[in-house]
Order: structure tokens, then C-alpha cells, then sequence
């Protein structure tokens, strides 16, 4: 009879008060104590089953769940709980690992935390043998941390536990052994740095300052920066919280406001030891006054670029926070006082500039107070498991403007997709044309302007671009150009021309910014531009263009169509479904090598065939050995030796069917034909030699004589010239 392979089993440390049916406020009071080692078997229905049910942490030599108490630990739980990995991405990594592991949902999975839905989620990992020693772990730690490096830091932390997660994501892995961390790659090396790390010892700290950016533990042990840590929050002291020479684990300390409303840390622990200043650390000056406007909808600051005092508030009757100039250091002070914030002895200093990619008012550390505020629109997360699709009215609307061109369209979603999801500024553009009334502007005022926010987007016309002063670029979002005209596809050096200073605006990230009354500066450019214009061949467009997607014309009213509803009904109709349609570019799958790449389509042919002069189409059809082109565009002459020079243009013609090569007398006369000049060969040649190089010594019958390898076409014997 066969004998039963025999099951794996590990051993993991369980809270015996911890119950999966209260919630963590509870658990987190009875978890300090109640700890005992439990073996289980290492199979899928196990591992699931337990992981749904009880709270795992490390083993303790009295229950108690302290740093003093750590006697060993089991296994290696990984933790990620800020979307900084997917579900899909994790387990795709799981495949590669050289070692068992369970991936499971935490109980907060998918939930919003930060203002963002993601995945929150487990990795549990058994050792083929326990760790048993403080620098071992230390080293243990570091690899994954380096190797793995979106998990929470404090996973291995002596008296970290876990509490129950959920099967919602189940992936069991356990055909490849427990993790044999003494085979770490380089293990002695991140050893020798943990022995560092665990030989210091806290010692009395006095003149320490608080910055906002330092990261503290809070009561849950998680990591968050003192910003974001309010006033009477219980949190872990930066200085003393975990050190070995604490008799307890507990939060210690606290945020809290002084008689002048500035923020001070006070902790218990240092102050009954004597340290800090009796238990109390200072902010740094300016850290302190930021902290307090992250408290409050109020801002006071100086302006890095115009060196003048901005205030910040919601004022009445207006829903808004308005950030305004307030002129004198004297009219900052009365800002203080009227709303009751601290006066500063040195003031914030900040970039006071549109910042489209961040949600943040500002941020002091980046150096930046945002102009910009996003729109509920863009802020609102697609609902968890919803799949949004393209809306029915703005799908039309979009597929009539852009004249029903396939490619245009899919390429049209994917950058507004990137544009939408990363929030960055495009660098090419579209051309919409049609008739007057092809919903361009509706398409631009009831769609995009309420996506990125009316006072960050503005329709103008190329006038704009004229004038010395730009700093719309910076303040603005998405422009919308209309009626736009003009060539393209000038070569001329013209810096201060109007085609010039849109071509910088459309691809040109970072620009000199100049406005009325404000010095000239390095300024960042935000627009998004869209083209429009009801002209025929409106714009020039050179061959090498990389700025346009050309739509084709449209000669259809919108009001016109089968599906027009009405305008003020379409209006309705977009705005409903205006927020299913931004959910439907944030979950669009855009193709990133796509961007900043345009479409080289029909309609766009058709504007850069109008930049071409005579002499450049004739000699791309020289380069081509077009001879058809040749034959399609010679001329009759007229006057008294017509019939000979017509004669020499026919001869000329059938010599070259399917040769190599070409005379250059023979193609002056034939480039003097089709273009009305009067070149001698001499001039021809030196023209000739910027498009197709200089000409050469070749063999033609009996002589050699200047000429130019092209390789010829054929034509039909029967051919003929039009004359």
C-alpha cells in the first residue's frame, strides 16, 4: 500500500482573547496579552481557514506581547495596505518565488483609506526554522524591505501582530519549501549592518526639533508623517517609543497646541525620565505654523517667484478657497489676527503655482502652494468592482466631431486616458474641422471645462499668442484655439512669430513665463491644447509634423444628426453622464508608447502637401523615380520652337523609363518645364544638390557626363504627355 505523503506543518504565535467577530477597536485592547504557540498544518483549507479567524503574531515567552517578551519568530508576514501593489501584480510575483506562500485579502480590502480605493494585502510566509536572535531579524528584515520594497516597514517588528484577513484574494503556493532565510543572497552583509542598527542605545534627547515630515508610529502602529497626525492623536514618541529600555509597548505621546496655538510633542515616558524638556519637543518654527494650516482652511505664506505675502481662506458667499495677494507684511499681520492664527516671526516660503497632478493645497516640503483645485469629477474614485464604460451622448458627440475617423478616435481616448490619469499636460494636439456648428465648442464647454474646473480652462483664438505676455500658460489647464490659421511649416527663425509661440506652447513643458507687471521667469506650461476651426485648410503643416492629430472635416451640423436630442437636452444628458465617463478614461488601458506620437492619416497628407513648394514635390518625385509624376505634370510649351522643346521633354521622358540614372541637363529641362523657370544647369546643380546631393561623373552611351543615380520607374509603352 501506498504511504501517505506526509503534511507539513509550522508553528505561529495566536492571541487566545481575539475574537474575528468584533471590530479592532476591541481587539486592539485585548491583544496585549493572551499569546501562545499553536502548530498547524501547511495546506490551502488550513492556512485559509486560520487566516480567516484569528490574529497571528510572533511567540512570547509570558503571553505578552512585548519587544522584552519575544522569545522567536515563525513565518514572515508581508503587508501592503496602500495600494502601492495589486492584487494581480503581487500573485504574478508569487509565481517566480523560490519558497511557499499564502496572499490573502486583509478585512479593510478595497476599502478607502487616503482618499483612495486599493488593495490591501498578505503575505504570509513560513521559515524552515525559527529566528531566534534580535540581529538576525534585523537582517532578515532589511533583505525584504530592499527586495520587497511596498511593504509596511514595521512588518517584523518584535511585537507586531496581524489580525484576520479575508479569502476575497486567495493565492496558495506550497510546493517549493519554507523560506530558508540563512541562504539569503549576501546575508552576512545585511547581518553586519543590523548588528550596527541594534548595538545603538536611545539616549536623553533635549534640543531636538520636530519636523512635519518626520514619520511616527500611531496607536496602530502604522507609519505616518507628523503632518498627518492631529492634535491629542495617541502616537509612538519618535525618540523613546520603541526602544528596549521602555518596561511597556503602549502609544506614549502626543500632539498638542500651546498657549500661541503652535503645536509641541509631549511624552510621558521622557518626561518621567527626565528627558526632552520635562517630556516636551518643539517644532522647528516654520514646520510649526505649516502644521497649523494643515489644520485649518487657512494659509499665510510668502511667494518664492514675486516675493509678496499670500493669504489663504473660504470666504463667505463664495464656495472656493480664494488665495489672495495681501500686499504688505502689515495686511499679513491683520490676515493673523482676523482669523485668529499665529502671527509668524519668519513666514512659509513656497512656489505659488498650478500644480494639476496633486490634490494637496500644499505642500511646504515639495515647496509648492497649489493654485489648482480638482474637481470633484477627478477626485471621485471609480467604485469598487464597477466598469465603466463610454457614455452613449458623449461617445456621439466626440465621434461626430472627429468625422467618424476610427483611428483618430482610439487614439483621442487614449491621450485624453494618460491625460486624465497622470495629469500632465500633453504635448500634441488636435485639429478639429467642420462646418460651423459641429459641437466642437459644446463638446469643449459641457465636457472638458467641467472635468478640470472652469477657472482652469478658457477657449481663445491665435490673437493670444501674439501679444508679449503668456502667463496663461501657467494658469491655465485646456485651451481650446478657434478659428486657428496659419503655416507650420515655416523653416524661418521667427522667435516672437505667432506660429512659433504656439508651436512652444503646444510641446514645450517648461517655458520662459512673462505677464503684466510680473518679471520674466522659468515657468512651467500646463495647457493641453485643442485646435478648431470652420476653414477649409486652416493650418500648414510640415512633412516632418510631430504637434497635430488632424481629424477629418466634418460637413454636418450636430444638430443635424439622427440622435440629436435638442441642445439644452444634450447638455442635460452629457452632464449625467459625465462622471461615468471620467471613471471610464481612469480605467482606460492606454497605451503609454503611444504618447507624444501622432496619427499620419489622409486629412493630415492633405495640410502638409499644401506646405510643399514646387521644388519640393519635384524632387520627391525625382527621389522616388516617379516617372509617372514626371509624365503627369510636364507642360506644353508655347511659341515659335514649341514643337522642339516639346519634342526634347518627350524624348527625355521615354529615355529615362526604368533607368538608373539621369543627366543633369536632362532634368534641368525637365524641372524648368513643370516649374515655368529659367535655370542654367549650373544653378539647377546647385539647387539639386540640397535635395538629392551633388551630381556625379557618369556613363551615358559613349561619354561620361554629370548626372545623378536615380533609379527610374517604368511607364507604359503607350504613354504619352498630356500635350
Amino acid at each position: 500500500m501506498e504511504r501517505k505523503q506526509e503534511c507539513k506543518t509550522y508553528s505561529i504565535g495566536v492571541c487566545q482573547d481575539y475574537d474575528p467577530n468584533r471590530d479592532k477597536l476591541y481587539n486592539n485592547e485585548k491583544v496585549a496579552r493572551g499569546w501562545c504557540a499553536t502548530t498547524l498544518e501547511w495546506t490551502e483549507t488550513s492556512v485559509r481557514d486560520f487566516t480567516k479567524k484569528q490574529a497571528v503574531s510572533n511567540i512570547f515567552s509570558d503571553g505578552h506581547k512585548t519587544n522584552d517578551s519575544w522569545v522567536k519568530t515563525t513565518f514572515i508576514m508581508l503587508d501592503s495596505d496602500d495600494g502601492d501593489i495589486t492584487a494581480e501584480q503581487l500573485i504574478s510575483l508569487q509565481s517566480a518565488w523560490s519558497f511557499d506562500s499564502y496572499i490573502y485579502s486583509s478585512q479593510n480590502h478595497q476599502k478607502e483609506k487616503k482618499g483612495k480605493i486599493c488593495d490591501r494585502l498578505r503575505v504570509l510566509i513560513p521559515l524552515d526554522e525559527p529566528i531566534t536572535s534580535l540581529e538576525d531579524l534585523e537582517a532578515v528584515k532589511a533583505f525584504f524591505i530592499e527586495k520587497f520594497p511596498w511593504t509596511d516597514k514595521t512588518f517584523l517588528d518584535r511585537a507586531r501582530y496581524f489580525a484576520h484577513g479575508t479569502s476575497e484574494i486567495s493565492s496558495f503556493v506550497s510546493d517549493k519549501g519554507f523560506f530558508k532565510w540563512r541562504d539569503i543572497p549576501n546575508f552576512e552583509s545585511y547581518l553586519q549592518k543590523a548588528k550596527l542598527r541594534t548595538g545603538k542605545k536611545w539616549k536623553r534627547t533635549s534640543n531636538k526639533l520636530i519636523k512635519i515630515s518626520d514619520v511616527v508610529l500611531d496607536s496602530n502602529r502604522d507609519q505616518r508623517k507628523i503632518l498627518d497626525i492631529l492634535p491629542e492623536e495617541s502616537i509612538y514618541c519618535p525618540y523613546c517609543g520603541m526602544s528596549d529600555e521602555r518596561n511597556g509597548d503602549q502609544h506614549n505621546a502626543t500632539i498638542m497646541l500651546n498657549d500661541n496655538d503652535l503645536p509641541f510633542l509631549f511624552c510621558q515616558s521622557c518626561k518621567s525620565r527626565g528627558n526632552g524638556n520635562d517630556g516636551v519637543y518643539n517644532f522647528d518654527d516654520v514646520d510649526g505654523l505649516i502644521y497649523r494650516y494643515h489644520l485649518e482652511d487657512k494659509i499665510l505664506f510668502i511667494d518664492n517667484i514675486r516675493a509678496e505675502y499670500y493669504g489663504g481662506c473660504y470666504e463667505q458667499g463664495l464656495d472656493e478657497f480664494i488665495i489672495r495677494c495681501l500686499g504688505s507684511k502689515e495686511h499679513a499681520v491683520q490676515f493673523c489676527k482676523y482669523h485668529k492664527i499665529p502671527v509668524p516671526e519668519i513666514y512659509p516660503r513656497a512656489r505659488y503655482e498650478l500644480v494639476f497632478e496633486s490634490d494637496k493645497l500644499f505642500d511646504f516640503e515639495k515647496g509648492f502652494v497649489n493654485k489648482y483645485s480638482a474637481t470633484e469629477l477627478i477626485k471621485m474614485p471609480v467604485p469598487g468592482n464597477h466598469s465603466a464604460k463610454l457614455p452613449v451622448y458623449i461617445g456621439k458627440l466626440v465621434d461626430h466631431i472627429l468625422a467618424h475617423d476610427q483611428d483618430i478616435i482610439a487614439r483621442f481616448y487614449n491621450d485624453m486616458a494618460w491625460w486624465i490619469q497622470k495629469r500632465v499636460k500633453l504635448t500634441t494636439a488636435y485639429l478639429m474641422q467642420g462646418t460651423e456648428g459641429t459641437g466642437k465648442g459644446l463638446f469643449f464647454d459641457n465636457v472638458i471645462k467641467p472635468i478640470i474646473g472652469s477657472q482652469y480652462t478658457t477657449q481663445t483664438d491665435q490673437d493670444a499668442f501674439g501679444t508679449q505676455f503668456n502667463s496663461y500658460l501657467s494658469e491655465n489647464i485646456a485651451v481650446l484655439v478657434n478659428e486657428v490659421s496659419g503655416n507650420f511649416s515655416s523653416s524661418d527663425s521667427k522667435n516672437y512669430s505667432t506660429v512659433e509661440k504656439m508651436k512652444m506652447a503646444i510641446s514645450d513643458v517648461h517655458v520662459q513665463i512673462e505677464g503684466k507687471n510680473i518679471n520674466r521667469y522659468n515657468g512651467k506650461n500646463n495647457c493641453t491644447f485643442f485646435f478648431a476651426t470652420n476653414r477649409r485648410h486652416a493650418l500648414t503643416l510640415a512633412e516632418d509634423d510631430r504637434r497635430f492629430n488632424v481629424a477629418p472635416r466634418q460637413e454636418v451640423k450636430v444638430a443635424n444628426t439622427s440622435w440629436w436630442p435638442g441642445y439644452y437636452q444634450l447638455r442635460d444628458l452629457i452632464k449625467d453622464e459625465i462622471q461615468e465617463f471620467v471613471w471610464y478614461l481612469n480605467q482606460y488601458p492606454v497605451d503609454v508608447s503611444l504618447i507624444g506620437k501622432v496619427i499620419d492619416n489622409e486629412p493630415k497628407r492633405i495640410l502638409q502637401t499644401m506646405s510643399k513648394t514646387n521644388a519640393d514635390m519635384f524632387f520627391d518625385a525625382v527621389k522616388k523615380g516617379d516617372l509617372q509624376w514626371m509624365y503627369d505634370n510636364v507642360i506644353k510649351y508655347i511659341g515659335y520652337d514649341s514643337l522642339e522643346k516639346d519634342l526634347k521633354i518627350k524624348n527625355i521622358l521615354k529615355s529615362l523609363s526604368g533607368s538608373d540614372k539621369c543627366r543633369t541637363d536632362d532634368l534641368c529641362l525637365l524641372y524648368n518645364n513643370i516649374n515655368g523657370k529659367n535655370l542654367t544647369p549650373v544653378a539647377f546643380g546647385r539647387m539639386a544638390s540640397g535635395y538629392i546631393g551633388q551630381a556625379k561623373q557618369l556613363r551615358f552611351g559613349d561619354s561620361n557626363k554629370n548626372g545623378f543615380p536615380i533609379q527610374w520607374g517604368e511607364v507604359d509603352e503607350y504613354a504619352s504627355v498630356p500635350f
